[in-house]
């Protein structure tokens, strides 16, 4: 038997456990160490070894943005159910190709749209859909780190667009694009521009600099189905703002999202005034009670990241477990239509902000 780690501790209604069986990686140096770090059986640098191993059920790929097709294709081609790191793809026929495929198939599948299980976006969706503060009328999504900002960083696949996709919209942006067609819905125009503020870096341990081709930081302004407008901003420049907020403006009153809070939205009446929802409304959204059995007590909080990324992966294997895929979870045909969306923001910056219909 595997390590189990939190699963346990954390989801004490769990009716199963999860086998760390074999982890795959290129670092073949780190072979030993990285068994021991993490907790699997075996560490190997060959992926055959995890594909054709029927003791295998899931696989969970996390590496870069430009292997992410043919891993998933492959996973998929060998029986195997796949939970992949975002963006899904490079671009939306890979991620069209994938969706066909694991739609011919009984297999699960589910994408890294993590910001989905924060539990405060859970609660401010089932806020949202019984309508006590109205309709949607505008909103302003932000998510800003300033890493990047460094010159000293040295190049790497992220800053790289033959393999990330993208810079920040891609990295960052993905996830906001996604909330605001889980929150609001889906996304019928957008207008973007964006930039990069480091424009050339050095190879690692080389003096030698390339030119950076993707972006540091993009501003969207987006349209919904349902006429609501709002703002997608980015990025990974951004000293002295590090952060991730959402705010949701309604007919009857507003939303909050502080992603330093991850376990409440704060909710305003139309004066203004803080309110404190009955919690019978929440009740009536499956999403929101499910997220709210999962994510972790802050007691037991491993940090907003971690509490993220393990409450999508018990949702996964719970979606396994149980034989059904719940309404909400971020399937790879979720992640499809945010690719959409994404290529379509590329083209707004392309033609220098015109407006593009999706």
């Amino acid at each position: 038997m595997g390590r189990e780690i939190s699963l346990p501790i954390i989801y004490r209604n769990s009716t199963f456990t999860v086998n760390l069986k074999t982890l795959y990686t290129t670092h073949r140096e780190q072979k030993e160490s990285l068994g021991k770090l993490i907790g699997f059986e075996n560490v190997v640098d060959d992926l055959e070894y995890i594909l054709r191993d029927p003791d295998i059920d899931v696989v969970d790929i996390c590496t870069p943005n430009y292997l992410h097709f043919e891993e998933a294709l492959e996973s998929i081609n060998h029986g195997k159910n796949v939970y992949c790191e975002k963006p899904l793809t490079m671009n939306s026929i890979q991620a069209k190709e994938l969706v066909d495929l694991a739609q011919g198939t009984s297999l699960k599948n589910q994408v890294a749209l993590v910001y989905r299980f924060m539990r405060a976006v859970s609660e401010a969706r089932a806020i949202i859909k019984s309508g006590i503060i109205g309709e949607v009328n505008s909103f302003h999504f932000e998510m800003l780190h300033s890493g990047y900002l460094n010159p000293l960083r040295p190049i790497s696949w992220r800053l790289e667009k033959n393999k990330s996709g993208g810079g920040a919209i891609v990295d960052l942006g993905v996830h906001l694009v996604d909330l605001v067609r889980f929150l609001i819905g889906e996304i019928v125009r957008v207008s973007a521009f964006a930039g990069t503020t480091v424009k050339r870096r050095k190879l690692e341990d080389s003096s030698q600099e390339i030119n950076v081709d993707v972006d540091d930081w993009g501003y969207i302004m987006v349209e919904t189905e349902y006429g609501a407008k709002g703002v997608v901003e980015v990025s990974r420049v951004a000293v002295g703002n590090d952060r991730a907020d959402f705010v949701i403006y309604c007919s009857e009153g507003a939303i909050k999202i502080n992603s330093e809070n991850p376990n409440e939205s704060e909710v305003f009446d139309k004066n203004g005034k803080r309110i404190y929802l009955d919690e019978k409304i929440l009740k009536e959204e499956p999403f929101f009670n499910e997220v709210k059995n999962i994510y972790p007590d802050s007691k037991l909080s491993m940090g907003k990241m971690v509490d993220l990324h393990y409450t999508g992966l018990v949702w996964f294997f719970k979606s396994l477990i149980d034989g059904f895929v719940p309404l909400g979870t971020p399937t790879f045909e979720e992640a499809y239509k945010d690719q959409i969306v994404i290529e379509s923001i590329y083209k707004s910056i392309e033609n220098n902000g015109d407006f593009v219909n999706i």
